[in-house]
């Protein structure tokens, strides 16, 4: 029975190695064309793309589906988010130059220095205005909402505690659940 599981992943191994193979292949002989994709601003987690926010606006709109809003406090945060999305969109459009990562990956460029600032720039403004959008949230709140908050945030706190503990034990012993 071993030896039958040992020569299934060999097989696999190998079907993995002719398959890569093939598809270097075929993209060393395919045509060559150029497409432009462009990333969202921000990477990560679904939320950040579909919310407009990062870190601190998407915590708080998760904590707010557990608040039992209203139609119309669903409408305004909405309309918050709209109104930011805008302002980002606008703010990306006139020209804010974006940090150089090479320039930035290496501390022995001549640029570095002004590149690291324009890095902490950046970030500093976008702290700045994910904070600023999450207290607009958090003041269509009702005082009972806002009361509430912290407990959501904290269960949210701790569920997030208990997913991490379980994914270390799952990957902490580095076997792969094949026995």
């Amino acid at each position: 029975m071993k030896l039958n599981r040992n020569v299934g992943l060999l097989v696999l191994a190998v079907a993995s190695i002719g398959g890569a193979a093939g598809v270097a292949y075929a993209q060393s002989t395919a045509p060559a064309t150029t497409t432009t994709t462009t990333a969202p601003a921000h990477g990560g987690h679904m939320w950040h793309r579909h919310h407009g926010g990062g870190l601190l606006v998407g915590m708080t709109l998760r904590a707010t589906k557990q608040l039992n809003l209203t139609a119309d406090q669903q409408a305004s945060i909405k309309t918050i988010l709209t109104t930011a999305r805008a302002q980002a969109k606008a703010a990306h459009a006139s020209g804010q130059a974006p940090v150089d990562m090479a320039v930035l990956g290496n501390p022995g460029d001549p640029n570095y220095a002004t590149a690291l600032q324009s890095a902490k720039t950046l970030a500093s403004t976008r702290i700045q205005s994910q904070s600023e959008l999450q207290s607009q949230i958090y003041n269509v709140l009702t005082a009972a909402q806002k009361a509430q908050l912290p407990t959501v945030l904290a269960t949210m706190k701790a569920q997030a505690q208990q997913r991490r503990a379980v994914w270390e034990q799952r990957h902490a012993t580095g076997s792969t659940g094949a026995g």
